[in-house]
């Protein structure tokens, strides 16, 4: 089988997923019909913004489909007309059977954990939060149940203290493009390995999606946990927290980006979780629930910049007994 007999339906919406859609057009692969989210508003302005599949792919030229409903008559039809022989879908939501079933070679994902660890929507933010030593892609067969089919193929990385999901998301969707790129040389040689069954009953841990209530720090664990949280949610959604005053005004928001785990320096016996402790000139430490200190490095105030924080502490003068909750 030659590359031109797989024809190829592509199914995505984020970054992670157009670049795979990019070498498999720069591949010379078949690429019959891409389907993603429709434009959503964005920004202050609410303006419809596409997603960057879309724009990818036409920049490419190839078809595009943007149903509001996976299960409209019209589309699944027109889908159908295409005659693809396999379906990839990477970072979408749940397919209806009509469409991950079309395919006669199936429907295959890229998941960006070592499954079954992290099923779900958020698995390069959960490996982080979770000081997950390493990580990884997976490429599965599509069937009905979240993220439990067949595994064809994995790749591994390992991760360190000061791995961030910016820099992690990258690399790993690099690496799915590598997984993807071994999955078709077995498609055009015959030789696509069976896979491994995944576990009916699976005990590790679940990728839940992220949302403000989840990204919110929690000062009483301890400061490598608080750390592990700031960096696998760093550059996005991003950790926040609030700052008490002790002044009667509101408690306004701060984003956390980069932080440390400080070993050279004493918490006060009892101090509240979350307070600001004195420390060196132009850094800002702050005691955690485990008695230990986490240091702060980057974040952003309110209807401010991203900053370091020496820079951020030029410009402004923290009251005594402040502390973030």
């Amino acid at each position: 089988m030659n590359k031109q007999d797989i024809r190829i339906l592509f199914l995505g919406t984020a970054p992670f997923a157009a670049l795979h859609l990019r070498f498999l057009a720069e591949e010379g692969y078949s690429v019959v019909g891409v389907v993603t989210t429709p434009d959503r508003p964005a920004g202050r302005g609410h303006k419809l913004q596409p997603s960057p599949v879309k724009e990818e792919a036409l920049r490419l030229g190839l078809p595009l489909w943007q149903p509001e409903r996976l299960k409209d008559p019209k589309f699944l039809r027109d889908i159908q007309a295409l005659d693809p022989t396999l379906g990839i879908v990477i970072a979408f939501r749940m397919l209806p059977k009509e469409l991950w079933a079309l395919p006669p070679m199936g429907t295959m994902n890229i998941h960006a954990s070592l499954l079954p660890r992290w099923r779900g929507a958020a698995p390069i933010n959960h490996a982080l939060m979770a000081g997950d030593k390493k990580t990884g892609v997976s490429l599965f067969r599509l069937t009905e149940g979240l993220d439990e089919g067949r595994i064809l193929g994995q790749r591994t990385i390992p991760l360190s203290e000061e791995d961030q999901f910016g820099t992690i998301y990258d690399r790993l969707a690099q690496e799915g493009v590598l997984l993807l790129q071994e999955f078709l040389l077995h498609c055009q040689n015959d030789t696509l390995p069976k896979g491994l069954a995944q576990p009916e009953e699976c005990n590790e841990p679940y990728a839940y999606k992220l949302t403000k209530e989840n990204t919110r720090i929690d000062w009483t664990r301890s400061a490598m946990e608080i750390h592990n949280f700031v960096r696998g949610l760093s550059p996005l959604p991003t950790a926040w927290t609030t700052l008490d005053t002790n002044k009667n005004e509101e408690k306004l928001t701060y984003k956390l980006f980069t932080t440390h785990v400080v070993t050279n320096f004493e918490s006060p016996a009892e101090v509240i979780p979350g307070s600001i402790l004195p420390s060196p000139r132009r850094t800002l430490y702050v005691a955690t629930g485990d008695g230990g200190v986490l240091s702060i490095d980057e974040l952003q105030a309110p209807a401010k910049k991203r900053l370091h924080t020496a820079d951020f502490l030029n410009g402004v003068r923290l009251p005594e007994n402040a502390h973030f909750e």
